[in-house]
């Protein structure tokens, strides 16, 4: 009788501790999921220029209505460096779990093109552009009032025009390079470190004309100081709407610079989707438009395999230009 008796404690023993061990199992599975679910953290975004910049501003901004629709703090850091080269090359070796994006412009390609930091844009998902930087060629209105007149005396004095842009192989004097060659017209590219110095030097009377950003001469266009002898969009700028386009005058040049986000190549599909989802919505709030405006800065949103594709077509123009010009 003692002996079933201590049978008896010794299995209903064993079945507690079994008992006790499929619930630490289960709380265990419980946690991992909840661990698992995206996002959990905050989320890093890399702005791979300086703070207080217009990338900078305007990722910042986007960052408040992202974060918003993806329910997690995204906190921003600025990795600076070989023209966006460091930051992109940081956020390329990061883990691709969602924890780690990117902000990209246009010098993310021409990095990839010019091999300058052992990165390709095949090493990112992309994931969704949210503004654009449209492209404007100005001129003191007080030298040349018609885009005619201007071509007319590029001709006649081939390589005397000088045309300001923001740094060799950049965005601008790509941009510049495809606006001459459609002209007609041969000038020469004075480089610039920046747009503030290259609206200093057009004010100043040291160089003739600027491929520029169009937040930068926008007030000078309007009050006549500057004429524009186009913009270099599909469509003219909603803030300029008396300015034409190249397009529409028969020179067919669209160039302009993009912001957008990427992350690590390799994202699971569901944090991919979850990102995916939230960019759009974030992209496509009104009241982000309506702050972006206001900013200056202009809304442009295209999704998953769109802005890949054209990350890709982007990257072919590059290609063509950057050996057009000597530089790969």
């Amino acid at each position: 009788m003692m002996k079933r008796s201590i049978v008896m404690k010794r299995t209903i023993s064993l079945f507690l501790c079994i008992i006790c061990l499929l619930a630490v199992c289960l709380s265990a599975t419980g946690c991992s999921s909840k661990t698992e679910e995206y996002p959990s953290k905050p989320i890093e975004l890399v702005i791979p220029w300086s703070a207080g910049g217009g990338t900078d501003v305007a990722g910042r901004l986007y960052a408040s209505y992202l974060e918003k629709e993806l329910g997690t703090t995204i906190n921003v850091t600025n990795v600076t460096g070989g023209t966006g080269s460091v930051g992109t090359a940081q956020v390329a070796a990061a883990d691709p779990d969602g924890y780690t994006l990117l902000l990209t412009t246009f010098d993310f390609v021409t990095a990839d093109v010019q091999q300058l930091a052992g990165f390709t844009i095949d090493d990112f998902d992309a994931i969704s552009s949210f503004s654009v930087q449209p492209t404007v060629y100005v001129v003191m209105a007080e030298n040349w009032n018609t885009i005619d007149d201007y071509i007319a005396n590029a001709k006649a004095n081939p390589g005397t025009v000088t045309v300001s842009h923001n740094g060799e192989g950049g965005v601008w004097h790509q941009a510049a390079a495809l606006a001459d060659a459609a002209m007609g017209i041969e000038t020469t590219y004075v480089p610039y470190d920046g747009s503030s110095e290259q609206l200093a030097a057009l004010l100043g009377g040291h160089t003739d004309a600027a491929c520029i950003s169009y937040n930068t001469v926008a007030d000078y266009i309007k009050s006549g100081e500057m004429f524009c002898l186009g913009a270099m969009t599909d469509e003219r700028i909603a803030a300029l709407p008396d300015t034409p386009t190249f397009k529409e005058q028969g020179y067919d040049v669209v160039y302009s610079s993009f912001r957008g986000i990427v992350a690590p190549a390799g994202l699971p599909e569901d944090v991919y989707n979850k990102l995916l989802t939230a960019c759009e919505a974030a992209a496509n709030d009104p009241e982000w438009l309506d702050a972006a405006v206001k900013g200056s800065i202009d809304p442009w949103n295209i999704n998953g395999e769109d802005y890949k594709a054209f990350l890709n077509t982007t990257k072919e123009n590059v290609t063509t230009v950057l050996t057009d010009l000597g530089l790969i």
